[in-house]
């Protein structure tokens, strides 16, 4: 009986080893079969140590820190954790940060994190999502790069958010733009493509998710641009740009990735169309849109075609002025045409059976045709109300009739915009270069239907192009360029929000511009977009330096420096500097603000430049030209000659002398209107629009600027500037009369500058001054001629503390003085009187005073050079009426940087 349960024992004994030698030899096959995944899985060094042994029948459950150990042996010794008796481990080793991430086949990728992923999955409810984890943000900075190449070529992939991305100027131009761009070079071949989703691109992430929130509808944007380099001075480019919008609830094949397709929101049975006419040229009261007939044409699924007006389906009219039989709208009058498709069924086909709705207008005049819709709105919830967009204008101001037509507009909601673009550039062959562009602009349209899959789709086009000719051959030269750009030629596409809405009233929700409004070139938008970065305060001039600050408010704090205490010495007004105005608005071409895409010439114009220079040594020349330039489908034109005169002589010593003189006759139609900053004395800046007043219709106008920089001795220098605008009206008194203008007007102005460095032992004593001088005469007699005269006088004191640096051989006291602390005391008082008028910013006499009194260290801190700056500012303004402004600051500011 022993012997039979010993023997027992024994067999189960031996079996159960034999059974643990097998599932071992078992799994060692395994781990190291070859096949797909399985070799990449034995050699990674995060697979899990687990075996039989580890399996263990145990009810007691082991609440440790798990993660710690690398086994799975159950810690026996382990009861808590005392950090007296046991080192701090970190909670994950540091080769092993993130979590475990797998491909497509099953296979590890890495442990690290989800940086960025973007998915989109047709036929699904929410399908599209965009993810970017903390790290994308954190440590990488928004901006990640994947990079190979050979001998024939690199490549980039860049993944971020402000990427600075221009393909030509008419096509693709934005210096914030968020997706992803893939460049390739090669010695004769440039490209890049570009993919973003315009509709939220920075992520759809939740706090404290793993995955974004998928969304139903989009906006998807791709685009490519290519470079031949055909020749050594010739290249060729082909660009194409695509911004269209999506759902995900579509089949794969529904719709197109060119043209769009409409949202879920959007693609519902309509129930209203309305068609607007209104005079294109309302300024001038009379020739407006002249409606002579109009019916509606309708195409069920089934193909077949009904029109209005022979089964009884007419429209409501309001509006419009009666002239005979017809209609007319002058002015501000307008006619509304409204079809309500929905109380409306004939033989059985009712508004769900249309496939395609279209409009018959028979206009002459100067007509504007714009359409909407009950799905064509604002997006508010409750009481919607339609968004009318134009859909034509007639060429130029016909006022006879001379211009009748009939007109087809068939009604679709915007899908999609695209761009197809060739642009040339030859540089310097035997003297000539040439560079121009072509585009033709698409814009797609759809009737709305759920109940089909190939909905009936309308194309809008337009066309922009421009060449620009230089020939030199010194002392000769000679420029021409000529341009036309449609009216509606448009870079910008429709957002589609989270729940399908287009708010078509709203351009900053609504709207993704391919081409931004950058008039200041600081890489930061002129316009708000959502997702797109700007701003809406655009100081006047670029950022020349490019220090990505505005060269008017280089500490960045609202205020121009031109009127900002100390800093006003080293700036100068906008309107002391010289420049050409070539749309003779009244403002320098390169101070200008508008709230327009940065084309190179703007839309609804057509024209020729030209001029020819010749140079009498190299910093002299003389230039003569002629422009001639008319809108396209507005009313206005711009004829003008001119000539311009340079000076330049090099003084001796360090100083120049420079002369400007710009004369033109001038006959100019075209409203420039732009968007300014204006800075009240005292008060918080604003921008304000400026009205084209046309202060050229017929005038003569010049510009002449002088300045000069020259130095007394090895400490003293002076800075002398003079401007001088005049515009001589040749209407007659009568005319000028009716406009509110003066037959003069221009303006005038002189600044004097002078500034001392007297050496005190160590310290530095800069007495400064500047004298300010303007007269200007308005062209509006609405506007007071104004006068006044500013004076300004600086004392600027630096003293040396503590140590000097011993870093470079030198003779102590008497060398370059290398201190890292200073002490700065500076005192302004300026004086300012009106001596005739008054001026916007500024209607009566004033003086103040500001003193400053600051510490400045510099020292190098963890590889960098530490700034630091603490101090006191008093600052008093006391008006000759209104009440003393007082200004009291005390700062601590430190600064680090690389130099």
């Amino acid at each position: 009986m022993f012997m039979r349960i010993d023997t027992y024992r024994l067999g189960l004994l031996g079996a159960l080893i034999w059974l643990g030698c097998m599932g071992a030899s078992a799994l060692g096959q395994v781990g190291l079969a070859k096949g797909p995944g399985r070799e990449a899985l034995a050699e990674s060094p995060i697979t899990p140590h687990f075996g039989l042994q580890d399996v263990r029948p145990n009810v007691h459950k082991w609440y440790v820190p798990r993660h710690l150990p690398q086994r799975f042996d159950t810690p026996w010794y382990i009861t808590d954790s005392n950090y007296a008796q046991q080192l701090h481990l970190r909670y994950v080793n540091e080769t092993l940060e993130g979590e475990q991430w797998y491909d497509g086949f099953g296979r590890p990728v890495e442990r690290g994190w989800l940086l960025y992923e973007w998915n989109q999955v047709q036929e699904d409810t929410k399908g599209s999502s965009v993810w970017k984890g903390r790290q994308y943000s954190s440590l990488f900075r928004n901006l990640v790069i994947a990079q190979d190449g050979d001998g024939r070529g690199d490549y980039r992939l860049m993944v971020g958010d402000q990427i600075y991305t221009m393909f030509t100027p008419l096509t693709f131009n934005k210096p914030r733009f968020s997706g992803m761009r893939l460049d390739y070079a090669s010695d004769h071949f440039l490209s890049s493509l570009i993919l973003s989703r315009p509709s939220n691109p920075n992520g759809d992430n939740i706090s404290g998710t793993l995955r974004p929130s998928a969304r139903t509808d989009f906006t998807n944007l791709f685009g490519g641009h290519a470079l031949v380099q055909l020749s050594e001075r010739f290249n060729m480019g082909l660009t194409y740009v695509n911004a269209h919008m999506g759902q995900t609830k579509q089949e794969l094949g529904e719709g197109s990735p060119f043209s769009g397709s409409l949202t879920v929101d959007q693609n519902k049975p309509l129930e209203n169309i309305w068609v607007r006419l209104r005079d294109d040229s309302p300024e001038d009261g009379r020739g407006g849109a002249l409606l002579f007939d109009y019916d509606v044409v309708l195409v069920d699924t089934s193909g077949r075609q009904l029109r209005g007006s022979e089964i009884g389906f007419l429209p409501t009219v309001e509006g419009g002025i009666s002239r005979g039989d017809n209609l007319a709208a002058d002015g501000s009058e307008i006619i509304l045409i409204n079809y309500n498709l929905d109380e409306w069924a004939f033989d059985e086909v009712e508004t769900d059976d249309l496939r395609r709705v279209s409009i018959e207008l028979a206009v002459a005049n100067d007509y504007r045709i714009e359409m909407a819709s009950d799905r064509q709105t604002d997006g508010e919830l409750r009481r919607a109300r339609p968004v009318f967009l134009t859909v034509h204008r007639a060429a130029g101001n016909v006022q006879d009739n001379s211009n009748v037509t009939v007109l087809e507009v068939d009604y679709g909601l915007p899908t999609a915009t695209e761009l197809i673009g060739l642009n040339w550039n030859l540089v310097d062959w035997h003297g000539l270069s040439v560079q121009g562009e072509a585009v033709l602009n698409r814009r797609h349209r759809y009737y709305p239907n759920p109940g089909i899959k190939h909905r009936h789709r309308a194309i809008e086009q337009a066309e922009a192009a421009y060449i620009q000719v230089a020939f030199d051959a010194y002392p000769w030269s000679l420029f021409a360029e000529a341009f036309t750009l449609d009216d509606n030629y448009s870079t910008s596409a429709w957002l589609a929000g989270t729940g399908g809405q287009v708010l078509y009233n709203d351009p900053t929700q609504a709207l993704y511009e391919l081409v931004d409004d950058d008039d200041d070139f600081n890489a930061v938008p002129e316009w708000s977009r959502r997702f797109q970065g700007g701003s809406d305060r655009a100081w006047p001039g670029y950022d020349e330096n490019i220090d990505f600050l505005h060269d008017y408010n280089q500490n960045a704090n609202q205020l121009p420096d031109y009127d900002e205490p100390f800093l006003r010495f080293r700036s100068d007004r906008p309107e002391f500097l010289p420049g050409l105005d070539m749309n003779y608005n009244g403002t320098i071409d390169r101070f200008e603000n508008d709230q327009l895409p940065d084309y190179p010439y703007k839309t609804d114009h057509r024209g020729v430049n030209a001029y020819g220079t010749v140079y009498a040594g190299p910093d002299r020349s003389l230039t003569l030209g002629v422009q001639r330039m008319e809108l396209i489908a507005g009313d206005g034109e711009t004829h003008s000659e001119y000539a311009l005169l340079r000076w330049v002589e090099k003084l001796p010593g360090p100083g120049y002398f420079r002369l400007f003189e710009h004369a033109s006759r001038v006959r100019d139609t075209i409203v420039d209107p732009l968007r300014q900053w204006i800075q009240p004395t005292g008060l918080d800046g604003r921008m304000r629009e400026v009205i084209d007043l046309l202060p050229a219709q017929d005038a003569y106008m010049h510009l002449f600027y002088a300045d000069l920089d020259h130095q007394v001795g090895p400490q003293i220098r002076f800075w002398h500037r003079l401007r001088w605008d005049a515009a001589w009206q040749q209407q007659k008194d009568e005319v000028l009369q009716e406009r509110e203008a003066r037959q003069r007007s221009g303006f005038f102005g002189i600044i004097d500058k002078a500034e001392w460095s007297i050496p005190v032992g160590l310290a530095v004593l800069k007495p400064r001054w500047k004298s300010e001088y303007r007269k200007q005469r308005p062209f509006s007699r609405r506007q007071p001629v104004a006068e006044s005269l500013e004076e300004t006088f600086f004392l600027l004191w630096s003293q040396p503390l503590m140590s000097e640096s011993t870093t470079v051989g030198y003779f102590p006291r008497y060398g370059r003085q290398l201190f890292n602390t200073h002490l700065e005391v500076g005192l302004e008082y300026s004086w300012f009187r009106l001596l005739e008028g008054r001026y916007e910013e500024v209607d009566e006499d004033f003086s103040s005073w500001t003193l400053v009194t600051q510490f400045i260290n510099r020292t190098a801190y963890q590889g960098y050079q530490l700034i630091t700056r603490t101090g006191l500012q008093i600052g008093r303004r006391r008006f000759a009426e209104s009440r003393t402004q007082r200004r009291n600051l005390f700062f601590v500011t430190i600064n680090a940087g690389l130099e």
